[in-house]
Parts: C-alpha cells; sequence; structure tokens
C-alpha cells in the first residue's frame, strides 16, 4: 500500500518541543526530536504520523516492543521460531531463516523500515505477522491500543544500567564502524540520565507498558530480560502461549522447546556467518550485524560504570517507579 505524505496538523507540530543535534554515533546525522515527551530520531516522527493514518493491524498481529538495547534481538528471533515452528522446525533437516537471517530481518521495523513512505511489504506478509517497534504505547495507531482489538503486544524491559552499558557499547562500536575515532564522552551519561537518547526516557517508556500490561493483560505481556536469561524455556512457553500457538504436550516431549531455546541462543546467533554482514535498515542505515550481538549478559554494568553513576541511575530508576508496583 502507497502512502501519501500527509501534513502535520498544528496540534502535532506543538508536541516537537525542542530539537537536539545527535552525534553521528546515533543515526547517522538525525536529529532527536521531543515528539509527546520522547526523543525520537527526526525521520522517525515522519513515520510514527503515517503510521497513524495508513496502517491497520489484523486481528492475529503479534508485535516485539522494546525500547533499544533491552534484548530485543533474541526476543525477536524466540518468538519467530515459536510461531513459525510448523514450517521450519529444527527437528527436521528444513533449513531455518535465522541460520541464514539476522532476526531483525525475519521480525522487521515499523517506525524504521518505512521506505518511500511505502508499507507495501508489511502489507505483503502473511498473517499472523510478527512485526516490532521501539515506540511508546502513546504513540502507536488508535488501532493497535484499541482494547477492542485483538492484536497483541510484547514488550521486554531491562535493568537501567545494563541498558546504559549496552547502549554505549553499540553506540561506540558504530563509530568506529563508519569511521569516527572520537570516543564517547561523558556527555551520554548525562545525556541518557536526562531522557535524550533515542526513544528516551527510557523510564517513562517501560512504565507505559507496564501499566498497559496490567489494565490489559491479555494484550500485553510484559517481560523482564533477566526473567528470560534466568529461564529461557519458561519465557519461550509463555511466549508461544500469549501468541495463541501453545506449545503441546508432544512437542516438548519431543525435545521442540529445548531446541528452539538452543537455536536462539546466544552463542548460536552470534556464530553465524551472516550475522557478521551489514544489516540494511534502510537506504540511509546500515549497521554490522555483529553489533547486536556483544555479551548478552546480566550485570556487565559493573565492568562499566562507576560506583557513583551506577548509584545515580539507581536512584533515577527508584524515583522514576516509585508507586507503580514495578522494580528491578
Amino acid at each position: 500500500m502507497k502512502l501519501s505524505k500527509v501534513s502535520v496538523e498544528e496540534d502535532e507540530r506543538n508536541k516537537r518541543q525542542a530539537f537536539i543535534d545527535t552525534p553521528n554515533f546515533f543515526l547517522h546525522n538525525h536529529k532527536l526530536c521531543n515528539y509527546k515527551g520522547f526523543w525520537l530520531p527526526e525521520n522517525v516522527v515522519t513515520n510514527v504520523e503515517l503510521l497513524r493514518d495508513g496502517f491497520t493491524p489484523r486481528p492475529t498481529d503479534v508485535f516485539i516492543a522494546s525500547h533499544p538495547k533491552c534484548g530485543t534481538t533474541w526476543l525477536k528471533g524466540l518468538a519467530f521460531a515459536a510461531l513459525n515452528r510448523t514450517n521450519y522446525s529444527p527437528l527436521t533437516s528444513t533449513p531455518h531463516p535465522l541460520l541464514t537471517l539476522n532476526p531483525h530481518e525475519c521480525v522487521p521495523f515499523l517506525e524504521v523500515t518505512l521506505q518511500g513512505m511505502n508499507l507495501s511489504y508489511v502489507e505483503s506478509m502473511s498473517s499472523p505477522r510478527l512485526l516490532s517497534f521501539h515506540l511508546p504505547p502513546s504513540m502507536l495507531p488508535t488501532s493497535i491500543n484499541d482494547a477492542f482489538s485483538n492484536c497483541r503486544i510484547i514488550y521486554v524491559c531491562r535493568e537501567t544500567k545494563d541498558v546504559f552499558t549496552s547502549s554505549w557499547h553499540f553506540y561506540q562500536t558504530l563509530m568506529e564502524s563508519v569511521g569516527m575515532k572520537s570516543p564517547l564522552s561523558d556527555d551520554f551519561f548525562e545525556s541518557f540520565c536526562g531522557g535524550r537518547v533515542p526513544y528516551g526516557p527510557i523510564w517513562e517508556h517501560v512504565l507505559e507498558y507496564w501499566r498497559e500490561s496490567q489494565q490489559k493483560p491479555g494484550k500485553v505481556l510484559f517481560l523482564r530480560y533477566e526473567e528470560m536469561i534466568e529461564d529461557p524455556r519458561r519465557i519461550l512457553k509463555m511466549i508461544a502461549q500469549f501468541m495463541g500457538c501453545e506449545f503441546s504436550k508432544e512437542e516438548e516431549n519431543m525435545g521442540l522447546v529445548d531446541k528452539l531455546v538452543e537455536l536462539c541462543g546466544f552463542n548460536r546467533l552470534s556464530n553465524i556467518e551472516e550475522n557478521k554482514n551489514e544489516l540494511i535498515i534502510n537506504e540511509n542505515i546500515k549497521i554490522k550485524k555483529s553489533l547486536y550481538f556483544r555479551k548478552g549478559l546480566v550485570g556487565d554494568w559493573a565492568n562499566l560504570l562507576t560506583p557513583e553513576m551506577a548509584q545515580r541511575l539507581d536512584e533515577i530508576t527508584r524515583e522514576k517507579f516509585n508507586g507503580s508496583g514495578l522494580n528491578f
């Protein structure tokens, strides 16, 4: 479906409260725009508005949602493997797409891959579709948020200090990959604490999905990265059940759940040759797929943050989540 460029209404313009020049390590010279309280790359804001007016979810759609660097790649792999296990089973000799494609290629981002204002690729996907976004609930098309819509959202969050650490390494490596030698400065930490990073502030992002999951548990599944690490088998079964494709006893007895967990494991995916090539997000953004596979650990923040930095992030997190029932 071809979308025509829509004019931005006056009230939407007013919600773009400020712009900041984004260092090259973010998204290749894009500006970040404060849109409805979140800092988004300017081109993403345009796509959000196009999605609002031009995207219609199907009842069987499943969306993977997250703030960047919270376990998105792994969650995409697990959900894709579970949803498509009839056609691609590790118990058969059928080649699995996750052995030749990056999870981000199997589960496309809605707000990033609108090339040429065109949703034709998404529209051509067979049902049930598995799609993703980094957008908070307040920016999703009304048709997705509608309580009577049968589409579902799986959200993953992560301990804030580890999100910062993963983000820092990601952008540092991205800088080096495009020939930039200047290291990230302390400004990045200050920007993160102030929420001035892509899709930030992270605390508001997490809280919006947390509240949605409490109000609509059948529509939003709220996961923690730490729980995925601790018991991936249990989480995979939970994901499959939420998507409406629960594992049968026979499948479990055959070892299918364990095989899918192994297929999507960090060591397996990070060592696939294809994940050492470039991932083309769109004509302006090309990223090495290996950037999505660094360590995948819990608590790696201790190797980067000073005690003072860790304490500051903890204090912000406690303050932001106070009274919500959510804690880490």
